[in-house]
């Protein structure tokens, strides 16, 4: 057989193109069809009742909303099919269009969900073009003879050029997300770094990612103040802990950054061991030096498959020592 001609596959990088990140979150509706069920949004089709449902298909139209309340709005349509392949076990196959219904922003757009969903387990696949994070089934909320979702879309949309290409009407293929219910995430307190002077300060509800950090400064650290998600879902704030400084910066984290390391120094001054600089590691790119690096290193080493959710702190008028939670990421 004649070799095929390599001609017909190119690549190579293309510095018009530009994206940005779009975040949803969403919940969707799971009406399970029967009997005595006026309002299903979904029919099984095939039911060949094998074991492990192997073979049952069933077609969906699930509805999307943007909250959880009786006045929440309809955003988009989940419309496609699921069918269960496992024969050894029950597993299940999803593909379905997304078809937002939201007149104000993206009706006539859609997105293509294709995957396969095991198990009450979390599945986080990353994709150049997009992802999407089926976050948990919410509990005690679900419609009669159903259950509600509760989706974290993530979506990067492309230009060329001037070109936005999402005023155009286009598919995007993402996978789907396996289901998950939320069990309590791991996290490991490392630190702290610094002396035992000032006040304890510490965060009340376990974290799950940051997404604000402020640090004010000058020739030390002062004072942090932080926000983050903690671990249903919520979002906290704590701080500022410490003194004011001659320089405040707050840095926000993009939806999909998080932050890897803290390197710092500690030093002595005025009699007192306190943090004289900070820098912040994250995903993306570096924050800092903050402060001036006077003193003994100190860095964070949270491992690779984590990142930094929250701190603790000892501060009175300048920081005194700083300790991190590591959370998986």
């Amino acid at each position: 057989m004649a070799a095929t001609n390599p001609s017909y596959y190119q690549s190579g990088a293309c510095q018009e193109i530009r994206h940005k990140e779009h975040l949803f979150h969403l919940y969707m509706n799971q009406v399970f069809d029967g009997k005595l069920v006026t309002n299903a949004n979904q029919l099984a089709i095939v039911t060949p009742g094998l074991p492990n449902s192997f073979g049952v298909t069933i077609a969906n139209d699930w509805t999307i909303l943007d909250g959880l309340g009786a006045d929440a709005n309809l955003v988009a349509r989940a419309r496609g099919m699921h069918m269960g392949v496992g024969k050894a076990d029950m597993s299940w196959l999803f593909c379905h269009t997304i078809l937002f219904a939201d007149t104000s922003r993206f009706k006539g757009s859609s997105l293509k969900v294709l995957g396969d969903f095991v198990g009450n387990c979390r599945w986080d696949r990353r994709v150049r073009i997009c992802r999407v994070f089926v976050a948990k089934v919410i509990p005690n909320v679900p419609p009669t003879g159903g259950r509600t979702w509760e989706l974290r879309i993530s979506a990067f949309i492309y230009k060329y050029g001037d070109l936005d290409l999402r005023k155009c009407t286009f598919s995007i293929s993402l996978f789907l997300c396996r289901l998950i219910t939320y069990a309590q995430t791991p996290v490991t307190k490392m630190g702290p770094w610094g002396a035992d002077g000032g006040t304890a300060f510490d965060i009340t509800e376990l974290p799950r990612s940051l997404q604000t950090v402020t640090i004010r400064c000058g020739d030390v650290i002062n004072s942090i103040g932080f926000s983050y998600t903690d671990q249903a879902g919520q979002k906290k704030i704590a701080g500022p802990w410490g003194g004011d400084g001659a320089l405040s910066v707050t840095i926000t984290l993009a939806p999909s950054e998080f932050i890897k390391q803290v390197q710092g120094t500690t030093g002595v001054v005025g009699g007192v061991t306190v943090v004289t600089s900070l820098t912040l590691v994250s995903s993306v790119t570096t924050y800092g030096p903050f402060g001036k690096a006077n003193g003994t290193p100190f860095s964070s080493q949270v491992p690779d498959s984590n990142s930094i959710g929250g701190f603790y702190a000892r501060a009175g008028g300048s920081f005194n020592a700083l300790g991190v939670y590591a959370c998986p990421i």
